[in-house]
């Protein structure tokens, strides 16, 4: 149970996601494309906090973590996409789904320029 406690935030907040994604939405935003902003955002978030269970809990190459925070979110954006074929009132969208990749690969650079480890000083 331990080892999962780092992915906690994560789960839970993609539990939110999808609780929404459930839910028919009458937003009536005047800016255009402010769906894919939503959904960028959202999924930054999750990027991050996939970020911070990867990176804080296995102890594996950088190269690996950053791929598997990428598949990781990008499959739960797709993942959302196909649950709302079933959701009456909510159609998927590509387009979402991309917004939602973009996402999660601004929460990883955030969460790598936030907790990246700086170069030790050289001392002379």
């Amino acid at each position: 149970m331990k080892k999962a406690l780092p992915f906690l935030p994560a789960a839970l907040y993609y539990g939110l996601i999808y609780f929404l994604s459930s839910r028919r939405l009458n937003l009536d935003v005047p800016l255009p494309n402010a769906d894919k902003l939503a959904h960028g955002a959202a999924y930054g978030l999750l990027g991050f906090l996939l970020a911070f269970g990867f990176f804080k809990r296995l102890r594996l190459s950088l190269k690996t973590k950053l791929g598997l925070v990428i598949l990781t979110g990008v499959g739960l954006g797709i993942l959302d996409e196909i649950h709302q074929i079933f959701v009456p009132g909510r159609t998927p969208d590509p387009l979402d789904a991309a917004a939602d990749a973009l996402g999660v690969a601004l929460g990883l650079f955030l969460f790598r320029l936030i907790f990246q480890k700086k170069p030790a000083e050289k001392s002379n």
